[in-house]
């Protein structure tokens, strides 16, 4: 039996013991409330913050109502076999909550989970601890089917696969007329005349029998593209030089003479994304091509099958950080295809350009996606280009995501080299070859995801042109085609040939840098003192509008001098809040209920009119967790708050 005095709440009551006795463990809870309270009472002549509507009376809403986790650590080894994801699914039905062993953001590790309740206000302590019982009871008993080869649970309906509109890749033809370019607009118009045509229409590479119809097939097939043009293997850049060369002068802006320069060296970083910039990931992707094989557009099947054989056994030899596991798209079981859907990390066909290009031939075979334990590190293998490799994560850190991308294509490399003898196709003049002309030089696109909601008041099209002075590119954070919503942004270097990488990830990070010191200033100059919510998504987000934030802004709470804005601070600070909001004392829920009210009926799922009702009964209990199940400990924690002192947030130095 344990009490935490002035942590996130001035008590936090806990009764655990090793096993499964989740009854017994509630009942010394109930008769430790009751000796903590009957103490307080005789001591100060005070009472535990009961309301009437959201019962006791905690700093962070969620917790509101009867302020109890009850949670067991059990094995459920069929249910990870299963799935995480799956058994989260299961959990939301059950009204319970898994996580793991190492607490609400410390992640999970083998097959022991922390389950617990899910809900705190509208339900009694009787009811939840019930839930629980029965929830993990329910989970266990479907465990032990699932490890004797039951049936796993089917996942969501998938979305339907995109139609390809029964378009079909260009066969390879030779001599054949002057072809009719839709995209008249297009570089592969302007580049490829009649007169180019004559001379290299009866030309195919040597490496994947490419041809000069297949490469523009998508600006003859279709009027929207601005480049129009893919290589179908290395050749394919000197076979057909004399459209190649011009478009990719122009689209790069580099000159006849130039070559590539490449830099890899970490250290030549100066400083980071600074720390109030709000950015919720970075990714920096490049793509190689290994010699001797054709790119997506022209590579043979047998090419292709050859290029995941080696990557299969190249991935075997890459150090701790980066080492985990190859997926083949190829027979791959409905688990581990949903898992990394729900990581975001699957390719799919569809894509009605790579169709007509010529890079969904053979759909699915030689495919796949390898990624480390950590899923920070990735490789495409055989999608637009023969190899994708990625590195990413959650924040800011782009010089720490860089250093692992660096570190991460030496590994390829060097493994690669080791398997098969063969190097990158690296041109002199073009840089790292791509199937994609766009793409060449570093091959390299850096970006972040990134709140700028001063520009986005100010205008997209200006900000829009404030990247191109700054030689960035904008997206949507749905990616190069999904457009804009709300207002966080892919920001990226725009270009790729004619710099160094380090030279682009360093105007990524400077550029980045600089909008968001000028979106600081348009959010003053839109939103006067009105503060930035850099949790977009919140709860907080939602509830507290500019109209909100003008009428209770100036209010300060009469226990502990509490004011809005010291209750949103998170939300505030940081971009990964879900609720985002704590009170600094009783008087923060009613001085500030027009936020609270709404934010907690929603979290909570209760009525504007919904009353709490407490019950520690333990005789109501019924059964118990059952003999056999595999539970290491049960933990029923409370929090309880007297009357007359702030809460944690708010609390004075002397109330403490």
């Amino acid at each position: 039996f344990l009490t935490w005095v002035n942590e996130e709440d001035q008590l936090r009551i806990i009764s655990m013991q090793q096993g499964g006795d989740v009854k017994a463990v509630f009942e010394r809870l109930a008769k430790g409330i009751k000796a903590v309270q009957e103490s307080v009472k005789k001591e100060s002549g005070k009472d535990f913050c009961l309301d009437k509507k959201y019962g006791y009376v905690h700093s962070c809403p969620t917790n509101l109502g009867t302020g109890m986790r009850a949670s067991v650590h059990v094995d459920l080894p069929g249910w990870t076999k299963v799935g995480l994801d799956a058994l989260q699914r299961r959990c939301e039905e059950l009204h319970l909550q898994p996580r793991g062993t190492r607490g609400e953001s410390g992640g999970q590790t083998g097959h022991t989970y922390d389950i617990s309740n899910k809900h705190r206000l509208g339900y009694s302590e009787i009811e939840l601890v019930q839930k629980m019982i029965d929830g993990v009871n329910t989970l266990w008993k479907e465990d032990q089917a699932f490890m004797a080869g039951g049936a796993a649970p089917a996942a969501p309906a998938a979305a339907a696969k995109p139609a390809t509109g029964g378009y079909k890749a260009m066969e390879a033809q030779t001599n054949g007329p002057f072809p009719n370019i839709q995209s008249t607009h297009s570089l592969a118009a302007k580049y490829v005349t009649k007169d180019i045509w004559e001379k290299l229409k009866g030309i195919k590479t040597k490496t994947s029998g490419f041809t000069l119809i297949q490469a523009i097939a998508c600006a003859v097939e279709f009027d929207n593209q601005h480049c129009g043009i893919y290589a179908g293997d290395w050749d394919s850049y000197k076979d057909f030089a004399p459209v190649f060369d011009p478009l990719i002068q122009e689209y790069h802006g580099i000159s006849a003479s130039s070559k590539h320069s490449s830099d890899m060296e970490v250290s030549k970083i100066r400083g980071n994304i600074a720390e109030d910039v709000p950015v919720h990931s970075c990714r920096i992707r490049v793509g190689r091509s290994i010699d001797g094989f054709g790119l997506s557009p022209g590579i043979t099947k047998s090419q292709r099958v050859g290029v995941e054989k080696l990557m299969v056994e190249a991935v075997k030899s890459f150090p701790k950080d980066l080492a985990g596991s190859y997926y083949p798209l190829t027979g791959m079981n409905e688990t581990v295809r949903q898992q990394l859907v729900d990581d975001h990390f699957l390719f799919v066909s569809g894509d009605r350009n790579l169709t007509v290009a010529g890079m969904e031939r053979d759909w699915p075979e030689g495919r796949g996606i390898f990624h480390n334990e950590k899923k920070t590190f990735l490789i495409w293998v055989n999608e637009e280009d023969q190899l994708r490799i990625i590195s990413m994560q959650m924040g800011g850190d782009v010089r720490g995501v860089f250093e692992r991308l660096a570190k991460g294509i030496k590994a390829v490399g060097d493994s690669v080299k080791k398997e098969s003898g063969k190097d990158f196709c690296l041109d002199a003049k073009y840089g790292y070859i791509h199937s994609c002309p766009t793409n060449l030089g570093t091959g390299m696109r850096a970006s972040v995801h990134v709140d700028l909601p001063g520009w986005t008041q100010h205008g997209v099209a200006k900000l829009q042109a404030r990247c191109e002075e700054l030689h960035l590119q904008p997206r949507g954070t749905r990616g190069e085609s999904g457009g804009q919503t709300g207002f966080t942004y892919d920001i990226s270097n725009k270009h790729r040939l004619g710099y160094s990488e380090v030279q682009l990830v360093q105007k990524m990070i400077d550029g980045v840098n600089t909008l968001w010191t000028e979106d600081k200033k348009y959010q003053k100059q839109y939103f006067g003192d009105f503060p930035f919510i850099a949790s977009q998504h919140s709860l907080v987000a939602k509830y507290v509008t500019k109209e909100k934030w003008d009428a209770l802004k100036n209010i300060t709470t009469k226990t502990s001098g509490f004011t809005l804005a010291k209750a949103i601070a998170c939300a505030v600070q940081f971009n990964n809040q879900h609720c985002g909001i704590y009170a600094g004392d009783w008087d923060s829920y009613k001085d500030f209920a027009p936020v609270f009210d709404p934010l907690i009926q929603e979290y909570h799922g209760i009525s504007a009119t919904a009353v709490h009702s407490s019950d520690m009964d333990f005789n109501k209990i019924q059964g118990n967790i059952v003999d056999g199940a595999p539970v290491h400990s049960t933990r029923i924690r409370v929090g309880r708050s007297i009357d007359g002192f702030g809460l944690s947030p708010g609390i004075t130095k002397e109330q403490r």
